[in-house]
């Protein structure tokens, strides 16, 4: 981790966005930068978090993640136009597949190839409700996403889900929106597999053992650290990130970005990286964003 280049970024955004803008955001967004190994330019960045604004409705739920989604956007190698227009393109599409309107939508569509199919992607999620009616909801989109783009058929691909859902609970991770996430994302790496499950709970375990707090809202980040098996490496980051002045107030965000370093270095040193797993990847730094936002939003409209 470059502690140097992520401190720059930070106070990039700080002095482009004001103080208005929530700190977690700033946060996640100067992370997603700085694992590629790229200082931001905050006047290139302005220009494309109005670009993102200026594209959806005043009411539109894509405002209120338009600065994470900016960072994603400026990620990817082509034009921001090209891939702004493309996500309201494939946001269209879940809509017609009875996907309802919302953040992760957004974010779904962000992940969706040009080849998928969305009635896959929609019978998936319908798959997901038999198991957990209550539990599915729209942050579930990103992972019915990843999991159509693997083979197989649906009811068997949601069953490995289960088994990764309930062997976790089995081993002490609680029961939850949380835990079903990872479960979902587990899926990508093939079929149902033992040591898996042993090394999500042993990067949770080495975490705790470094003196820091695993809470549910850190599960799909233990699933990508176990997934790029350098735990002690993610660990190592997470404290060095928890005593940084930036982060004395939001620590528990420490985990989160320490798994966006480690899975970054992880994708730059894997040439032979699947689709399916980058997805993977790309989903849960994704999903964060879009979960960061969720709570900095309802932070803000109860204050």
């Amino acid at each position: 981790m470059e502690k140097r280049l992520l401190e720059e970024n930070i106070e990039v955004l700080r002095r482009a966005a004001g103080n208005w803008m929530d700190r977690r955001l700033v946060l996640m967004t100067a992370a997603q930068f700085a694992a590629k190994g790229k200082k931001i330019d905050g006047q290139a960045f302005i220009k494309v978090s109005d670009l993102v604004k200026s594209s959806a409705s005043m009411f539109s739920p894509l405002r209120g993640i338009h600065f994470p989604m900016t960072g994603l956007i400026m990620a990817k190698d082509s034009h921001p136009e090209v891939e702004i227009s493309r996500l309201h393109q494939n946001y269209q599409i879940l809509r017609k597949a009875n996907m309802r309107s919302s953040a992760f939508t957004y974010i779904a569509a962000f992940l969706l190839d040009d080849d998928m199919d969305a009635r896959r992607i929609s019978a998936i999620y319908e798959e997901m409700k038999k198991h957990h009616r209550f539990l599915t909801s729209y942050d579930d989109y990103p992972a019915a996403v990843i999991i159509a783009k693997r083979d197989g058929r649906v009811n068997e691909l949601i069953e490995i889900s289960e088994r990764y859902y309930r062997g976790l609970n089995d081993k002490g991770l609680w029961k939850g929106n949380n835990l079903q996430f990872l479960a979902n994302m587990l899926v990508m790496c093939g079929d149902f597999q033992h040591e898996l499950v042993r090394d999500v709970i042993y990067a949770k375990e080495e975490l705790i053992r470094r003196g820091l707090k695993v809470k549910d809202i850190h599960y799909p980040a233990l699933g990508v650290i176990a997934l790029t098996g350098r735990v002690k490496e993610a660990a190592s980051i997470a404290v060095k990130l928890s005593e940084m002045k930036e982060f004395k107030w939001y620590k528990e965000m420490a985990i989160t970005v320490a798994a966006t370093f480690v899975s970054q270095d992880y994708i730059d040193a894997s040439a032979e990286l699947t689709t399916a797993i980058h997805a993977m990847i790309q989903a849960q730094q994704a999903s964060a964003a879009a979960a960061t936002a969720a709570a900095a939003a309802a932070a803000s409209s109860g204050s």
